[in-house]
């Protein structure tokens, strides 16, 4: 895909969040005071009831939306249940009907945007070729019904055997689904340069999970802390035009260090 770059966009001006875990909840107030902006909502690992997860995302959105935060994102379970990419072809419409319910409930919230895995691992070397193909077809469904709520459904990028770990592969879901978009998960990038990929899909990207790695498996460190070469990354983000939130994805997250480290990350 080429680009003319002639839509960038102004780092500074992108809004800066955090990944929220029911799993393992921080404190609203402390996102509020660290000046971060956004949250993505996610209960992953737990397994909890439809109930469950209602009821426990109400109080959060509710104390969200009393601070003025912002709940920029929901992130779609995952798993062998939840793979859009299974070759059973009644998990498929499992899926389809248990990330139908995820997006009603998005709409509801009014979360607009869904990032979604498009696939579980391991996926065999001789099979991927055709659950790249069971993930386009699962993907065109769900975005399709997405953008009738009037949400935004973007694929993660992926590492080691998962789907859409490259730009070739995320190039071949995005084929033919207009309505899907990317989340760019740089901490989840080895096939090539995490600004690579960001300059080869350029405006399909709609949301970002940003976190550091080693070099050869995903870490979840703080931006600096590992291999990633942040400038190069920012400044492939910004020529694309890249206007969505930065959405720390980090192990154990801090707000006042994640707001503090973002700092530091753009004056370097």
């Amino acid at each position: 895909m080429e680009h003319d770059f002639a839509n960038k966009s102004a780092p500074r001006s992108w809004k800066v969040g955090t990944s929220f875990s029911l799993a393992n909840p921080i404190d609203l107030v402390a996102v509020k005071e660290a000046g971060l902006e956004c949250i993505e909502l996610t209960w992953q690992p737990l397994r909890l009831s439809d109930r469950d997860v209602r009821l426990a995302c109400d109080e959060v959105v509710n104390k969200a939306r009393e601070l003025g935060i912002e709940l920029w994102s929901l992130h779609i379970p995952f798993g062998t249940e939840w793979d859009p990419s299974s070759p059973d072809a009644a998990v498929r419409e499992r899926v389809v009907s248990q990330v139908r319910a995820v997006l009603s409930s998005a709409d509801a919230w009014n979360i607009r945007t869904a990032v979604i895995h498009p696939s579980w691992e391991p996926v065999p070397a001789e099979e991927r070729s055709r659950r790249l193909e069971f993930a386009r077809q699962t993907l065109g469904v769900l975005s399709r019904e997405a953008a009738e709520l009037g949400v935004k459904l973007a694929a993660e990028c992926l590492p080691r055997t998962c789907l859409g770990r490259s730009a070739d592969e995320m190039d071949y879901l995005l084929a033919d689904n207009p309505e899907l978009g990317v989340c760019c998960d740089v901490n989840h990038l080895f096939q090539e340069p995490p600004q690579q990929f960001i300059e080869r899909l350029g405006g399909r990207i709609v949301t970002t999970h940003i976190s550091d790695n080693d070099g050869t498996d995903e870490k979840h460190w703080m931006p600096g802390e590992g291999i990633i070469a942040w400038d190069e990354v920012i400044e492939a983000l910004a020529k694309t035009g890249y206007r969505g939130p930065i959405v720390h994805e980090v192990r154990k997250p801090d707000p006042f260090r994640l707001a503090e480290n973002w700092r530091k990350v753009l004056k370097s």
